[in-house]
């Protein structure tokens, strides 16, 4: 869940439009996909400040796309870094993956550069002797130095068959890298089984404003085989870092849903032999407010969207959910506070007290509707109320 308020989203699309930009090639890995966090920013950038904040159609909404900044000899960047994070092992696609040497460095067009690298510890791939790689976002890599050692991701570019060192991969200094290499030692050692690890955290909110995300220990993580039901169970460290012993091939369904009163998305994920796949949950308190708006006519409001407030108004932050065909709505993942329920009461520039909404339960003025004092994981239902006439609103 997005959990960024009106106003830090239109600081953060100031801030990008002003202060970043892509690597060199990065931009035009816009057009491969995007991610829902990232989208859900700039959509709320548009209707917010839509002459500052345009997001071209370079992105398609079929895939996903991560990004983060960097500094580079004081300009700001900004990486495209799908599969950079969320990997473990070796993912499909990589045609060698070992640690070596950087041997030389060569600054080619665009910011790129061209490196001569010399293979060591080969996890993957047919690899012999010195390798030319180019690189694709080389700025967002840093420095390479003669003599630097690294755990390799290499492609191969369809087009030009050279070997591309990408940013968007698993690639880093073997001083940073201990943990993924022992895990690729691991993997080698498999047979035909393959291995699901990440970690467990739950957010840590003050005054509905995230501050930090803290490890959840000894917290059961499933992985169930659709195919035939089976199931196998790990549980998380003192770290929140979880390991399935080596798990047969096959798709698996992830839940961390485990415990009364968290709530975490679920996942898939299938598994190979000697691969490995890398999932984290982030635990949300499960409170949830459920109810029904009915139009004057007593039919069903159809699809509205209904807004769920924090009293406080400081962040003009909100939550909300599209009622279905008969006007039923519920919201989930909710934490423990004072909130204010209604139709078109989000806070807008503008308007940021929300007061041309209909607030629970059916009234206009935010100073005598109801106010929802909802408890750890309390679950909030039959919040009904009725809308007035067209004509009133």
């Amino acid at each position: 869940m997005v959990r960024q308020s009106s106003a830090e989203a239109v600081k953060s699309c100031l801030r990008w439009r002003s202060d970043t930009h892509l690597s060199t090639s990065g931009f035009a890995k816009l057009s491969t996909g995007y991610n829902p966090n990232v989208m859900s920013l700039f959509q709320r950038c548009a209707l917010l400040v839509p002459a500052l904040c345009i997001l071209p159609t370079l992105i398609n909404s079929s895939a996903s796309a991560q990004f983060e900044g960097h500094d580079y000899h004081g300009k700001q960047i900004l990486c495209y870094i799908r599969g950079r994070e969320g990997s473990c092992g070796i993912s499909d696609g990589y045609e060698a993956v070992f640690t070596g040497t950087v041997v030389s460095v060569t600054e080619t067009a665009n910011g790129e550069k061209r490196l001569q690298l010399m293979p060591e510890e080969v996890f993957s791939g047919a690899v012999a002797g010195s390798l030319t790689v180019i690189t694709d976002q080389g700025e967002c890599f840093g420095d390479f130095q003669a003599g630097d050692r690294w755990l390799f991701y290499l492609q191969r570019d369809p087009k030009t068959k050279s070997l591309l060192l990408k940013y968007a991969s698993p690639t880093r200094p073997i001083a940073d890298a201990q943990a993924p290499i022992e895990i690729l030692r691991r993997l080698a050692h498999l047979n035909g089984s393959g291995i699901i690890m990440g970690e467990v955290t739950e957010p840590i909110w003050n005054d509905n404003k995230w501050e930090t995300s803290i490890p959840v220990p000894d917290h059961k993580i499933i992985a169930k085989q659709p195919a035939n039901g089976r199931e196998y169970a790990a549980f998380a460290d003192n770290d929140g870092h979880y390991e399935f012993e080596p798990l047969p091939p096959g798709e698996y369904q992830v839940s961390a849903n485990t415990a009364g009163g968290l709530l975490a998305e679920e996942g898939s994920t299938t598994i190979g032999p000697r691969s490995c796949s890398l999932m984290g949950f982030s635990l949300e308190p499960d409170g949830s407010i459920s109810g029904r708006v009915i139009e004057a006519d007593g039919e069903p409001a159809k699809y509205v969207q209904v807004a769920i407030v924090p009293v406080s108004t400081g962040n003009m932050q909100f939550t909300s959910a599209l009622a279905d065909e008969l006007g039923r709505f519920e919201v989930k993942a909710l934490h423990p506070g004072r909130y204010f329920v209604g139709v078109g009461i989000q806070p807008r520039v503008g308007n940021v007290d929300g007061r041309s909404g209909i607030y629970y339960p059916g009234v206009r003025d935010r100073n005598i509707a109801v106010i929802i004092d909802l408890g750890r994981a309390e679950k909030r239902a039959n919040l009904n109320f009725q809308l007035p006439p067209s004509a009133e609103r």
